[in-house]
């Protein structure tokens, strides 16, 4: 009798069901644990931003400012009514200025308001006021839209402009002929499932587009930080859109709408080139986008849509531009300086300011001035604060057309066009001495005297670079044309002959320093009439000079004198 031993075949006992619920539980609590930490670390990093955004509310910036960076969005913006000069921004330390005022969070804000201060408007009515008191009555609304604008405080942010030239990348001649390429392409893929040898041809093509592909990447280098920013630039604006009902706007709607598409075929553009793809469905794709060059069709897509859409762009920067500006401005207003917003008046020849001083001059000592129906002519003494005084007219005057916020008590003038020749030096690179320089200066000057619009001219020392009789000559000549109509007129001088023969035409002020207990005094206010010390010689006795040449220094200053009182008789 046979005994047949049939094999016992082991089945695999499934653990309970006790443990499977063990294992989920587990994963759960791993699961929360991750959103947890997750979101506490979110949360003390907004915590800290916000700490930042408080503390630096009302203050004054410490880092310094790549002004290379900050003059992109101006450079590219045309100005409708008037842009302060190169000369002007020299005159007044506009850079230091600017630093000064700077309180924006985003790069976009910084350099909105950098083309805000150097573009006084014509318009006397500030478009930004009502922003400006929201973000000084609402502070929690405030911290909420700089939380947002920090997304855009990355250093790529200042390339966003960039983006709005005329002479963005165009598609090449050939670049018509490669949908034939992909046609061809997609073909022969079909075509090897029946005749694989066709795979052998394939491989040419596929070269052809490997090559055209990193020949793209050269294109899409020149934007590795614009675009990105760009598509971050558009989330910001719409999430701040959604913030409040004053910070709604139908054209920054309809532009968010409008760049859907161009996010759209960005994201099929890979921009960090310096970073290395782990994940292989991310590898994949990259094959496939060198295969179907979609990569090289998409850039050139979202050039076209650059081009047609420049205003939408525009748009968004101005948008959240305008927003990071106005909260800037509104933490001037609420810093330990006093500030007043400024009247405009009709087209007249009248200035009236009060207590006016200069925001960055430690305790700086205030002025006060009217003028009404004639220009100004100031002498003085060097340091007597002459040139201090024509800079902080200066700056005031473009403040109050730009951010409408003027350093005093009471800020009074029309709408004007900012002009100055304070601060000149030598172009040996243009082979131009200081004379030529100043010659230049002046005839520019002397153009905007014919344009239908009121001047406010700045000047100190004119024509200090040539002898004095020609100095004096033409100096006389130059501010009574550019006196002319309701232009404005602000000069400095040492030459008391020009208060003779301009006191018809402006009013005669003067600062004055006085001798105490051996030493010079400034007290740096502005006073009516000419000046009546002359200290240039007691200086030299006090500097302790050779009695021989005080002497002689006397004896001539006397002489001249009494030949000027002759000439003046």
């Amino acid at each position: 009798m046979l005994h047949v031993c049939l094999p016992v075949i082991g089945v695999a006992t499934p653990p309970p069901i006790t443990n499977q619920m063990e294992y989920i539980i587990l994963a759960l609590v791993g699961i929360i644990v991750v959103f947890l930490f997750l979101h506490n670390t979110a949360k003390l990093k907004s915590q800290k931003n916000i700490d930042k955004i408080r503390q630096a509310w009302g203050q004054t910036k410490t880092n310094s400012i790549h002004f290379g960076s900050v003059t992109r969005y101006a450079d590219q913006i045309s100005h409708d009514f008037h842009r302060i000069t190169y000369q002007t921004i020299h005159d007044i330390d506009f850079h230091q200025v600017f630093n000064f005022i700077d309180c924006t969070t985003s790069k976009v804000g910084q350099q909105f308001l950098y083309h805000k201060l150097t573009a006084p408007a014509n318009n006397s009515e500030n478009q930004s006021e009502r922003l400006i008191q929201l973000f000084t009555s609402n502070k929690d609304l405030r911290e909420e839209i700089q939380l947002e604008l920090l997304k855009l405080s990355d250093h790529d942010a200042y390339y966003i402009p960039s983006l709005l030239s005329s002479k963005l990348p165009v598609e090449p001649k050939w670049h018509k002929f490669l949908i034939l390429d992909v046609v061809l392409v997609i073909s022969l893929i079909i075509s090897s499932l029946k005749f694989p040898w066709l795979l052998i041809i394939l491989l040419l093509p596929i070269i052809l587009n490997m090559f055209l592909h990193l020949d793209n990447k050269n294109n899409t280098s020149q934007f590795v930080r614009s675009i990105p920013q760009l598509s971050l630039l558009i989330q910001v604006s719409n999430t701040i859109s959604k913030k409040g009902g004053l910070l709604d706007d139908d054209s920054v709607t309809k532009s968010i709408a409008n760049m859907k598409s161009f996010q759209w075929s960005a994201r099929f553009i890979r921009f960090n080139h310096g970073e290395v793809q782990a994940d292989f469905a991310q590898y994949f794709f990259e094959i496939v986008k060198v295969i179907f060059l979609i990569e090289v069709f998409m850039f050139f897509k979202v050039m076209r849509e650059l081009k047609e859409k420049r205003s939408s762009v525009l748009t968004l920067f101005n948008y959240v531009g305008n927003i990071d500006a106005s909260i800037s401005i509104a933490s001037l207003r609420a810093g330990k300086l006093k500030t007043c917003q400024p009247v405009f008046t009709e087209e007249k020849k009248e200035i009236i300011v009060k207590n006016l001083y200069h925001p960055l001059i430690p305790d700086c000592v205030e002025n006060s001035l009217s003028i009404i129906n004639r220009s100004i002519l100031i002498t003085g003494s060097n340091m007597s604060g002459k040139s201090t005084f024509l800079r902080t007219l200066a700056i005031n005057s473009i403040l109050a057309q730009t951010i409408f916020t003027c350093f005093a008590d009471e800020f009074i003038s029309p709408i004007l066009k900012q002009f100055s020749s304070i601060r000149i030096a030598d172009n040996l690179f243009e082979g131009k001495s200081y004379f030529f320089k100043e010659v230049d200066i002046m005839k520019s000057f002397v153009v905007e005297v014919a344009r239908p619009q009121q001047n406010l001219f700045v000047l100190d020392e004119v024509f200090k670079g040539t002898n004095t009789i020609e100095r004096i000559s033409t100096a006389k000549a130059i501010l009574s044309f550019l006196n002319q109509n309701t232009n404005i007129v602000l000069v400095s001088t040492h030459d008391v002959e020009l208060t003779a023969m301009l006191k018809g035409e402006f009013d005669l002020y003067h600062f004055a320093e006085t001798i105490e207990n051996g030493k010079l005094h400034f007290d740096h206010r502005i006073k009516k009439g000419p000046v009546t010390t002359r200290n240039a010689i007691k200086l030299l006795e006090l500097s302790n000079f050779p009695p021989s040449v005080v002497n002689e220094a006397q004896q001539i200053s006397e002489t001249f004198g009494a030949a000027n009182s002759v000439k003046d008789e």
